[in-house]
């Protein structure tokens, strides 16, 4: 049993590492996200610039959703303390083990789709930054 509790503890280490590594690169999508849409909106020459415009502000909105503090499952060792405490050493530890894969497994869950949303949030920033030369194109071209 305690080799399943180092195990699982040390997992749930590396997921607390991997949710602050997508917690960066959310902030750094929401930062880039904003420049680009500053930028933007101080050099406005034409209307369909606000494409791009909209598009940044997507992005950033996609990456503070991903940074968005969420109510997880969490090892508690104090929930049934009276319990816990009159119980034999192995069934305590072996509940608060349980508890804690059980927030292991939320915690993968939550990092699975902020890894999803940030990667979404990444492609509309480059459509946003594509945008812009594709206008400018069209424009040159007489076609908008």
């Amino acid at each position: 049993m305690k080799l399943v509790h180092s195990e699982v503890d040390r997992q749930r280490t590396a997921v607390n590492a991997r949710m602050g590594n997508m917690h960066t690169r959310a902030a750094i999508l929401v930062t880039a996200s904003g420049v680009y849409s500053t930028v933007q909106a101080n050099n406005w020459t034409t209307g369909w610039q606000f494409i791009g415009i909209v598009l940044s502000i997507a992005a950033a909105v996609i990456g503070l959703v991903s940074m968005r503090p969420s109510k997880g499952t969490d090892a508690n060792a104090t929930l049934s303390f009276h319990e816990r405490l009159s119980a034999d050493p192995y069934s305590t530890e072996y509940s608060i083990v349980e508890d804690s894969m059980d927030g292991l497994t939320d915690d993968l869950e939550r990092i699975e789709k902020a890894a999803k949303l940030i990667v979404w949030g990444y492609g509309i920033l480059v459509a946003a930054w594509l945008a812009m030369p594709v206008t400018v194109a069209l424009m040159s071209a007489h076609i908008i």
